[in-house]
Order: C-alpha cells, then sequence, then structure tokens
C-alpha cells in the first residue's frame, strides 16, 4: 500500500515570458514501510538545522515563524534535504500544473481546480497500477473550515466511486480524506513538491535550483520521462519538462516514439523564456 498526500499551490506574475496564472494540484505517494522513517527524516534535519521541533514547514512559511526569519541557506538546505529524503525512501511525486490564463478561462478557478483535481486521479491512479498497489489519499485541510471541507469531499467522491473516463475506480480505495499538515511531514513535503514544481515552470530562481531533485522524485511512465506522468502542464508545451525539471527527452506510451527537448515546434525551443541579467 502507499499513503497518497495532496496540495495545491499557484503562481502569479510569472517570471517566465508567455506564462499566466498557474495553479497547481500534486502529491506525493509514499510506501508504506516509508511513513515513519522519513518522519524520522524529516525531524533529524531539523535538529540539525537549528529549526524548531514544532516549526510546519512551508514554501511560503508564515510571517513570524522561524523559516520565514532564517538565512537563505537554512531554507535551501532544508528543501533539498527533505527532497533527497524522500527519493532516498522510494516517495514518488506527481504535479497537474494549469496555465489559467491561457487554458479554460471562462471558468473559474474552482470549476478549473475539479479538472486538474481528475487528472491527478487519472495519473495516481495510473502510479498505483504502475507499482501494483493499492493507496489511501490524503488532503491538506482546506482553509475555508468545515463548509469548504465538505465542498472538498463531496467533489472527490464520485471519483473515488467511479474512477474517470480514463481510469477505471478500485486503486485508490477510500474517498480523499482531509487533515491538518501541522503535525504531518508528508503533508508539508507535498507542499514543498507541488509548489517548487508550479514554480521552477514560472520560473522562479529558488525552484530551478531545486529541479536536480524534483526530476528524479517524479513519477516516470514506461518509456522513462516524467511528462504526462509525474508532471503534467497544460496547454501542453514538452520544452517547459526541459527548462524547468531537466527532462531532455519527451516521449508518449501511447505511440511508443519520443523526441529530444528542447523541440523546434515548441515555444522555448532557443531560449527559457527568462530575461538574462
Amino acid at each position: 500500500m502507499r499513503l497518497i498526500f495532496i496540495d495545491d499551490s499557484g503562481q502569479r506574475d510569472c517570471p517566465r515570458a508567455g506564462i499566466g496564472d498557474l495553479i497547481s494540484l500534486g502529491c506525493v505517494s509514499v510506501p508504506e514501510q516509508s511513513v515513519l522513517p522519513f518522519a524520522e527524516d524529516l525531524r533529524e534535519i531539523k535538529k540539525d538545522l537549528g529549526i524548531p521541533a514544532g516549526e510546519e514547514i512551508k514554501w511560503k512559511p508564515p510571517k513570524g515563524s522561524f523559516l520565514a526569519a532564517a538565512g537563505g541557506e537554512v531554507v535551501t538546505s532544508l528543501r533539498r534535504r527533505m527532497l533527497q529524503a524522500a527519493i532516498d525512501r522510494d516517495i514518488r511525486s506527481m504535479v497537474v500544473i494549469l496555465d489559467h490564463s491561457k487554458a479554460y478561462t471562462a471558468s473559474s478557478k474552482e470549476e478549473a481546480g475539479r479538472t486538474i483535481l481528475k487528472w491527478l486521479y487519472e495519473r495516481i491512479s495510473m502510479h498505483l497500477g504502475d507499482y501494483d498497489e493499492i493507496g489511501i489519499a490524503f488532503a491538506d485541510k482546506p482553509g475555508g473550515g468545515v463548509a469548504e471541507e465538505g465542498k472538498w469531499l463531496a467533489g472527490t467522491l464520485a471519483l473515488t466511486n467511479h474512477g474517470t473516463e480514463y481510469i477505471e475506480p478500485g486503486k485508490v480505495v477510500l474517498p480523499i480524506v482531509t487533515a491538518s499538515s501541522h503535525h504531518l511531514p508528508h503533508l508539508q513535503l507535498a507542499d514543498l513538491v507541488v509548489a517548487a514544481s508550479t514554480a521552477a515552470v514560472a520560473g522562479r530562481p529558488a525552484a530551478l535550483g531545486l529541479k536536480d531533485l524534483l526530476y528524479p522524485l517524479a513519477h516516470k511512465h514506461s518509456l522513462g520521462s516524467i511528462g504526462g506522468a509525474g508532471v503534467v502542464i497544460w496547454p501542453q508545451n514538452p520544452n517547459l519538462y526541459y527548462w524547468a525539471f531537466g527532462e531532455d527527452d519527451y516521449s508518449r506510451p501511447s505511440m511508443m516514439a519520443g523526441f529530444v527537448l528542447p523541440y523546434k515546434a515548441f515555444p522555448y525551443a532557443d531560449d527559457d523564456g527568462l530575461k538574462q541579467s
């Protein structure tokens, strides 16, 4: 069995030219035998770096927290060590990133969120199928209170009971349930992975400095690529997998074919779209 921990993120005013407002939903998939060891890993990492034991790890730490006042060296070391520990524990990630300014512009972000939830559910189910395992999914508790939590659970029930048009139900064995991330290091890892992956597509330097770890952490399909499996970017632009994650080959199992990145037929074939200093 694998435990799936889900979180969302977003980016506005992206530095990468041609990228609009991003919304994203993603997860980390933790083998049951790695649940306790990863929690212990994070406890030791925090101790080594002098981070208070009760500090919640967030990509954007709240004002007044230890991490908000900590230097960049501490924060970078924390992020890199968390990601490496996840890789070492056979944890894998899946993130769906939607440019809301270019797709579904007529819909609300809530409606777009339901779409990317469906896409993420499909990736989770395919991932569990690759491992021939079942999963239980947990999501960070929404900030809107009990009423908002009820909407989230209602929106996921149909997926876990009935699957989607592409995926049969059965791999995710319970409706997605919510939990507070404060005392769950695995949800804190999900926050880091989803936020960093989204920020890397946006072109944020702090996230691009983590792509050497985000890439091996991401789930890969049968041909060995993350595109469409561990990371979904929509509208589709394969060259962004190269610039944001270091993917040098884009392939599609359905066609048993692929091509080398960056590819001339898509934007960002000649540069990353970031202003050079």
